[in-house]
């Protein structure tokens, strides 16, 4: 019976140290995330500052933009996605954030089409 628990104690204590080894070899994601309406002929910079910017040497910074067209709406016409066009996307500001600039090329009497705007920062553990 001892034995036994022994084993068993053996066997916990290898448990909780494979796990702290890969907690410690993972990474924590972070993203923020800006929205906004873009009317139709409009041209807008979005900015959006990346999570725990240039705090970690090992971290990695990324951006990405979305563009969604809302179904029929009373503001005009449903839009079409392949009018809007990214005119710049990048790190400014050092690499601490993630900027945008968008252009909606649809004609006038158009519903506006939303812009989603994210910044993420990878961030793998251990920090350093």
């Amino acid at each position: 019976m001892a034995r036994r628990m022994g084993l068993l104690a053996a066997l916990s204590a290898a448990l909780v140290l494979a796990t702290g080894a890969a907690l410690a070899a993972g990474e924590v994601v972070k993203h923020a995330r800006r929205v906004v309406s873009l009317a139709a002929g409009a041209t807008r910079t979005v900015t959006v500052p990346y999570p725990d910017a240039l705090e970690y040497g090992n971290a990695r910074y990324s951006g990405h933009v979305g563009v969604r067209a809302p179904a029929g709406t009373s503001a005009g016409r449903a839009p079409t996605t392949a009018k809007v066009a990214i005119l710049a996307a990048g790190s400014v500001l050092g690499g601490s954030e993630y900027r945008a600039r968008v252009h909606n090329g649809n004609a006038g009497g158009t519903a506006p089409v939303r812009v989603t705007v994210t910044a993420t920062t990878v961030e793998p553990l251990p920090h350093r």
